[in-house]
């Protein structure tokens, strides 16, 4: 979300793997750099995807590149692919909006968000077609909706707090992330944003409940660097993501592995890999302006 894009926003991640790649829900902010593209031209593969579709429509943001003869795109124009998202019950159609991501130097990628709610339990297909009416497509299963947890306590200070709520389904994400401005003798630097994976922290029990508790103010410091002695913060949030079936296992894979396109995939007539997920961004405190 504070990435630099040309029109919107970019989401994702888990830790430990490629698949970090586009949720970060979340997902957030980290890209999918790694995202497989072959040097040859076929008439067989014609989409690398990547990323997320939300039944809350909080993080469903998908990489969708066509497969073409060069590694690395340079190329910031778009080729008039439409992205779209199909219920496969109704046969509705929702149209993914396009934004330009840029990495650093002349290198682009196109990702395609959407933040239309959709109808839990149920499945979807995530389809994208270039301009010759060739398509690559990924069956999604979406989980169930996920109940915002509580806040039951939250202290400023040591920025630590502890969280509860109820999941049906695999917790696969959840993070606290901070925008925060460090304040100088003239006034305020930019604001940065600090984000911290807690996944290993979080409790769950077999009713499905929840409970996390974190202490990030040290974890906040170190991010900002020694440089920083004062920092305010405008905006404190936790970010969680289930998923059901569709989220992949990836424990028992090496990094070199995840990144082979034949062993994490789920697109005919491409490569990659879209998962189901429900997303929820929470406001631990009233947010507030930049200085």
């Amino acid at each position: 979300m504070l990435s630099q894009t040309f029109k919107h926003r970019e989401m994702g991640t888990r830790s430990g793997s490629l698949f970090v790649l586009c949720l970060s829900l979340l997902l957030l902010a980290n890209g999918c750099e790694q995202t497989f593209e072959p040097l040859q031209k076929n008439d067989e593969l014609i989409f690398s995807m990547y990323g997320v579709v939300d039944v809350h429509g909080e993080f469903s943001v998908v990489r969708v590149m066509p497969i073409g003869e060069r590694l690395i795109n340079t190329d910031p124009e778009s080729d008039n692919s439409q992205v779209f998202l199909i219920h496969n019950s109704t046969g509705d159609r929702i149209t993914y909006q396009d934004s330009l991501y840029k990495f650093g130097g002349d290198t682009y990628v196109w990702n395609y968000f959407s933040s239309v709610n959709l109808i839990a339990n149920d499945s979807y297909r995530f389809e994208a077609e270039d301009t010759q009416g060739r398509s690559s497509y990924a069956q999604i299963n979406l989980p169930s909706e996920l109940p915002l947890p509580t806040i039951e306590e939250y202290s400023t200070g040591f920025e630590s707090g502890i969280f509860i709520g109820q999941s049906l389904d695999p917790i696969v994400s959840v993070k606290t992330r901070y925008f925060v401005q460090p304040v100088n003798e003239i006034g305020c630097d930019p604001e940065m944003e600090v984000v911290i994976s807690h996944l290993d922290q979080l409790i769950t029990y077999a009713d499905g409940r929840y409970r996390l508790e974190v202490n990030n103010r040290s974890e906040i410091s170190t991010a900002l660097g020694p440089s920083v002695e004062n920092y305010i913060i405008n905006r404190r949030e936790l970010l969680i993501v289930s998923s059901g079936d569709d989220w992949p296992e990836l424990s028992d894979l090496i990094d070199l592995e995840i990144t082979l396109p034949d062993v994490i995939n789920n697109v005919e007539g491409g490569v990659g890999y879209v998962a189901g997920v429900a997303g929820r961004i929470i406001q631990i405190t009233p947010p507030q302006e930049p200085c």
